[in-house]
Formats: C-alpha cells, structure tokens, sequence
C-alpha cells in the first residue's frame, strides 16, 4: 500500500494533469495572451513532473533498483523495467522541460509551454 505521501503526490499530479488539460482547451492566441494561464501552466507543469520524479524514486527504492544519478535517470531506470518505449520518451521530454522552468525559465516561450500540455 502506497505511503500517504505518495498518494498525495499522485492526488495533486491528477489535479495538476486537470488544470493543464483545461488550458490546453484555449487556442494559442488566448493562451499566450494571458499571463495568468501561462503562469498557471509553468506551475502545474512543473508540480506534475516532480510528482512523476517522487513517485519514480519510490518505485526505484522499494524495487531495489540502482540509484539513480539525475531526474532522467529515474525515468531511464523506471521506463526500461515498467513504462512502455512511447511514454518513456515523453516523461524524458518533460524531464528537460522541468529543468527549462527550474533553471532557464526566461528561455521558455509561452508556444513551447502550450505545446508541450497539448501533447
């Protein structure tokens, strides 16, 4: 049975996975002319992937896998024992788009943003 953190995380990456599909309802033009969706898109989209790392590294420790050396790697170890070839190729996508938002988030324009919640 899952810790209560865990669920947690999964809990708010469902509410976070909800409000980037509401947005992603908006055509780019609306979207990129309102600086409250963006801003509210650059956080959920960023609750969501560190939710997808958390629970990943939970999967990794209680399976007794090798520890993972960076956020790609928990996907990487995840992916190549439980997630199919497609997914495992999106979740490194969002992976690099989560160290755009933590690091060089002025370099992510509002189209890459949109773009990537509706794929």
């Amino acid at each position: 049975m899952p810790s209560p953190g865990v669920k947690m995380r999964i809990n708010r990456f469902w509410k976070s996975c909800k409000r980037l599909k509401e947005l992603s309802k908006y055509s780019l033009n609306r979207f990129k002319s309102n600086q409250d969706f963006i801003d509210i898109c650059e956080r959920n989209l960023h609750i969501a992937i560190e939710a997808v790392i958390d629970v990943g590294e939970v999967i990794i420790s209680h399976m007794g896998w090798r520890t993972p050396r960076s956020y790609r790697d928990v996907i990487y170890i995840v992916g190549n024992n439980i997630i199919n070839r497609l997914k495992h190729d999106m979740l490194i996508d969002l992976i690099k788009v989560r160290n755009i938002l933590v690091h060089n988030y002025v370099y992510l324009p509002p189209e890459k943003l949109y773009e990537t919640i509706r794929d």
